[in-house]
């Protein structure tokens, strides 16, 4: 939506004194260009405007544009003009004498600031487009302006000189919204992705379907029928296609019409459509051409075309696209509308399996679709079980949910009962949603008997989710149980089981097990393992802070060799978490971004609102970050995994650190502290280290002392060199006096650039605030300006804004001076002659040293002002001179 309301504060200065005052919005039919004009209209308020809306008959009569422009001001025609209008509708135009006769009555009669709002101007007849195209341009003069939308991509003439705005297509998250607040019933969330599948990125294609579906259809209690049936008449969409097209397009765009998709092979053996023919439709973009398949993306005027014949004559068509077809997918699609009985509907749906494994998740839905609605005796049970698997895998969640529902109502085998429950829980898995443990130890006690396998798997995902909601004891009692069944059934353990098994390994510390794991996966070939594995892998190595072997396990997930599209989207995810756990924030804030740029942006709720959250408080964007964290607030207690529900506490605590609200952040960190429970990570080793840290800003000291002791031995369980400087950062802050300030320093001294930009930045903070307590003034000073300077170059705007507010109440000569004040006299000879471009070996020939020692030096500037090269230490030090 952020799209339309950026066109229309553009728009809007074209009706507010704009240099220019004419404007067309171009895009095809559906894509919401009346909406538009409304919405200007509406913003007008009490501004002078007219809305004038074309007919698509109107072009066949002259001036019938115009008029209805003269009508709408509403104007009464000179005598003069009326003796212009011609009087049949082959008599000629002199379009020159009625533009300037017209041009003298409006500028006398229209009231300045006038905004007319002419709707699909290509439907006007041309000598009224020329018209009006001339007074557009003369009436600028008299503050008049002029807002068209056209339908073509091709503006009229003279309109095509002004500036134009193409509409876009509305990504897929906006159109899934505006169905469910414009449904009238309560629409599912399953069947509103349907509609969004089927409109296409055209909003009012998806309003008309919605408006088509019966109560019964969107109460989910029985399958869609597709194509939708067209609200206005059919003739009328086929009178205004043969006015634009050939017979032999038009007969086309009929046999494209009748199925979902069809092979361009075969468009051009339909008898009398040449190869030109259908190029000449996709190149007018009616019709769409991708993997050598034909569509009609606009399937508002694909139902026109599909109700719009008779149904022997698309029989006919059907039996002929069903002989031509190579396809076998395709070819028993329209056979089975051909002749109802001989398909069974189980052979249409594993056909649609193979459908969606090709990327034409619309098509395999219709034939999916049609299969169910021709349902006598028999029941598709297996095949829609693997139509549900398959969506899952392909990244559309939704509508995997709606024929979960639909199965649902059916009397199942146990075994397929199973199945049901495994693909529910898959899913919900994916999504993010919490995991019914009671149903699965309830269905496992029930058919595990001669379901071994399936009850196994369910086992495992129980064990799954106990883990992400800190419940290890009992994750640890389902796994055992998990494994039981495998070996029973004799099988290998399932990608799940693995999952849950790492991922308890990691929260219990269990490190020897997950670097095998993690051996085990670089070792084998990437197509031989499973998406899960990559994953699950990398998850739990972040979880022990080896950030560079998570990263290593994740890549060939990013790089796209595992061939799923749900795997490929949760690399995404995964990529940003991992960032932000290794405190990478220059990757962390790219990888945001790109997963934010990605359609898959549903998976794993609420994991993308958690980065995105983390992304605006760095970004320093707390009117971004505030609203997200609200909107999840009420779902931190009891409605979320207790793993993300305290990562949501950690981030406001986060938030409450940097605003200075010290004793709100102590109050987060302590919940955020509690709610790990069992588990002891890297993450529970930093709401320490914050809350440590809030204690002593509000000056607690003994508090923070007291929390340093009582978490030491149980932070010490985490080994690794991140946990160990996070420990040392938080004995330093828990320290009193001069013993404090020597570890600071001692923590500088030791940091490595492996230890990362952030950390570096968050010890010159901490030391900065401690000597600040302690009275030393320039000292802290410095300290804060460098830690300032660090975040600011990694992108850490939030902690820099924290910094900026401790040295607000310091003059800024002051705080600018510090920088050379803390340099000794020889590295201010460095930095001089840095700045003046010297290169190390100039530097060095003048000092009478080492290139080696100007380097050293160079490494020490580049540490002590938290810069990264020669050009940000002297871009560092020139800011502050001048």
């Amino acid at each position: 939506m952020r799209n339309r309301q950026v066109l229309l504060e553009k728009l809007g200065k074209f009706t507010k004194g704009h240099r220019d005052r004419v404007a067309i919005v171009s895009g095809g039919s559906g894509l919401g260009k009346s909406w538009v004009l409304e919405q200007i209209g509406q913003r007008l308020d009490g501004q002078p405007h007219r809305l004038i809306r074309s007919n698509k008959h109107d072009s066949a009569w002259p001036l019938s544009g115009l008029f209805s422009f003269i009508s709408a001001i509403p104007l009464k025609l000179s005598p003069e003009i009326s003796g212009l209008v011609p009087d049949s509708t082959d008599a000629e135009v002199d379009r020159y004498r009625i533009a300037i006769a017209l041009l003298q009555e409006l500028t006398e009669k229209i009231e300045p600031d006038t905004v007319f709002l002419i709707d699909d101007l290509d439907f006007m007849d041309p000598d009224s487009q020329r018209i009006l195209g001339f007074l557009a341009s003369r009436l600028q003069g008299n503050r008049v302006s002029f807002i068209a939308t056209t339908n073509s991509a091709t503006v009229p003439e003279p309109f095509d000189v002004f500036q134009r705005f193409p509409l876009e297509m509305m990504d897929s998250l906006t159109l899934k919204q505006i169905a469910i607040d414009e449904s009238v019933f309560e629409l599912q969330e399953s069947v509103a992705e349907i509609l969004v599948c089927f409109a296409r990125g055209n909003p009012g294609t998806l309003l008309e379907h919605l408006s088509s579906l019966s109560e019964a259809q969107k109460s989910n209690q029985e399958p869609l029928t597709l194509p939708y049936h067209a609200r206005i008449e059919s003739s009328s969409t086929l009178r205004a296609l043969e006015a634009r097209f050939t017979a032999t397009q038009i007969t086309a765009l009929k046999y494209i019409a009748i199925g979902p998709v069809l092979p361009f092979a075969v468009a051009i053996k339909i008898p009398d459509v040449t190869e030109h023919d259908v190029s000449e439709l996709v190149n007018a973009g009616v019709v769409r051409f991708s993997q050598e398949l034909l569509n009609l993306p606009n399937a508002l005027m694909r139902s026109h075309l599909f109700w719009g014949l008779g149904s022997m004559q698309r029989r006919q068509m059907h039996l002929l696209i069903a002989e031509a077809a190579n396809s076998i997918e395709l070819k028993l699609f329209h056979q089975s509308r051909a002749d109802d009985s001989q398909i069974p509907s189980h052979q249409l749906i594993r056909g649609a399996v193979r459908l969606v494994d090709d990327g034409l998740i619309h098509a395999a839905i219709e034939v999916v679709e049609w299969a169910l609605t021709r349902l006598d005796s028999e029941h598709p049970a297996p095949e829609v079980l693997q139509f549900i698997q398959q969506l899952g895998r392909s990244g559309h969640l939704g509508i995997a949910w709606r024929y979960i529902k639909y199965l649902d109502g059916f009397s199942l085998a146990p075994e397929q009962k199973l199945m049901l429950l495994n693909h529910e829980v898959e899913l919900r898995v994916i999504e993010g949603s919490i995991i019914p443990t009671a149903s699965i130890h309830s269905a496992v006690e029930e058919h595990h008997v001669n379901n071994l396998a399936l009850s196994a798997n369910l086992m495992s995902m129980s064990a799954l989710a106990l883990c992400l909601d800190g419940k290890l004891g009992e994750a640890h009692t389902d796994l055992q149980r998990a494994r039981e069944l495998f070996s029973a059934a004799e099988s290998a353990p399932s990608p799940r089981f693995r999952h849950a098994q790492v991922l308890h390994d990691s929260y219990t510390g269990h490190q020897a097990s997950v670097m095998s794991s993690y051996q085990s996966v670089i070792q084998r070939k990437a197509a031989d393992v499973n998406g899960i594995t990559f994953l699950t892998v990398a998850s739990a190595l972040s979880t022990l802070g080896y950030h560079e072997q998570a990263r290593t396990a994740l890549l060939p997930v990013l790089n796209g060799t595992r061939t799923e599209i749900v795997y490929q989207s949760l690399g995404l995810l995964y990529e940003a978490q991992f960032a932000i756990t290794a405190h990478d924030v220059p990757r962390a804030l790219r990888a945001v971004e790109r997963w934010n740029a990605s359609p898959s942006v549903d998976l794993m709720r609420p994991l993308p609102s958690i980065v995105n959250a983390w992304y605006w408080i760095m970004k320093a964007r707390p009117d971004q970050a505030g609203p997200i964290l609200d909107a999840l607030r009420p779902f931190v207690i009891g409605q979320l995994p207790s793993i993300y529900s305290t990562l949501v506490t950690e981030l406001q605590g986060l938030q409450a650190l940097m605003s200075a609200r010290f004793d709100e952040a102590i109050t987060y960190f302590q919940q955020a502290q509690l709610a790990y429970g069992e588990i002891v990570s890297i993450h529970y080793v930093e709401t320490c280290v914050n809350l440590i840290e809030a204690f002593s800003c509000a000056h607690h000291d003994q508090e923070a002392a007291n929390e340093f002791r009582a978490t030491q031995s149980l932070m010490a369980r985490i080994s690794g060199r991140h946990a160990k400087m996070l420990i040392l950062r938080a004995q330093a802050i828990a320290l009193p006096g001069d013993i404090s300030l020597a570890r600071f320093q001692a923590l500088l001294d030791t940091w490595q650039p492996a230890d990362g930009q952030l950390e570096l930045a968050r010890i010159h903070h901490c030391f900065g605030t401690r000597l600040g307590t302690a009275g030393r003034q320039e000292q802290s000073i410095e300290q804060l300006v460098i830690a300032r300077t660090i975040y600011r170059n990694i992108g850490a705007l939030g902690w820099a804004q924290r910094v900026d507010s401790q040295l607000s109440h310091v003059t800024e000569s002051t705080s600018e001076d510090t920088s050379f004040k803390m340099l000794s006299p020889d590295e201010a000879q460095v930095v001089a002659m840095v700045r003046k471009g010297m290169t190390n070996k100039d530097i060095a020939e003048e000092l009478f040293i080492t290139v080696s020692a100007v380097e050293a030096r160079l490494t020490r500037l580049f540490r002590k002002t938290g810069t990264r090269n020669r050009q940000q230490l002297s871009a560092h030090f020139t800011a502050r001179s001048n």
